[in-house]
């Protein structure tokens, strides 16, 4: 049992650090090496002859903070489900220990045996709840399900009356809870 848990938490392990060596690269990639992160650039068109000083003042925003910004929301969705993901994993280690234990009453079993076919279910619903969701444009999201009352995490500031339509549609869908189950959340970044 123990190699199991083991097993799993090296997979846990693995995925975030992966997660996280990719989130480095796709910022290594778009930081410019040659130092012009920090300075600003001005907004100029073709007729610049014909445009006063005043016209040409504009500044154009450090590319380099939505960056870092996406990166933070990266990191903050694959700690997140790691969290989840080891908790799932404990839950069911622990349930499965309780099946196989020969110590413990039928009725325990067999109650374990449901909690770990609903734990199940659960993570099924959550995985595809988000997969459709990000299928939707709403990429980064987090679905929790806890005592049939489901938590949705999006990272976006703002969302449409559409959107949020959108997004309860696929999760009374995928879950099969009521409207007034679903908790929608904007992931916050630091400004």
């Amino acid at each position: 049992m123990k190699k199991v848990f083991q097993k799993n938490q090296m997979i846990i392990m693995t995925l975030a650090v992966v997660i996280a060596v990719a989130g480095y690269v796709n910022y290594s990639q778009k930081y410019d090496p040659a130092g012009t992160k920090n300075s600003k650039t001005k907004t100029v068109s073709k007729n610049v002859a014909k445009e006063s000083a005043a016209a040409v003042t504009d500044d154009v925003t450090d590319v380099g903070e939505a960056v870092l910004t996406n990166a933070q929301v990266s990191n903050y969705v694959a700690k997140a489900k790691l969290e989840r993901e080891q908790t799932h994993s404990k839950a069911k280690d622990t349930l499965e220990e309780i099946i196989k234990d020969q110590t413990v009453k039928d009725s325990v079993k067999q109650d374990a045996v449901d909690k770990l076919a609903m734990l199940s279910e659960q993570m099924e619903m959550e995985t595809a709840a988000e997969n459709l969701l990000g299928a939707k444009g709403f990429l980064n999201s987090i679905v929790t399900i806890t005592n049939g009352k489901v938590d949705v995490l999006v990272n976006k500031k703002d969302l449409s009356k559409v959107e949020r339509s959108q997004i309860e549609d696929i999760v009374m869908r995928k879950v099969g809870c009521q409207l007034g189950d679903v908790v929608i959340s904007s992931i916050k970044t630091e400004e």
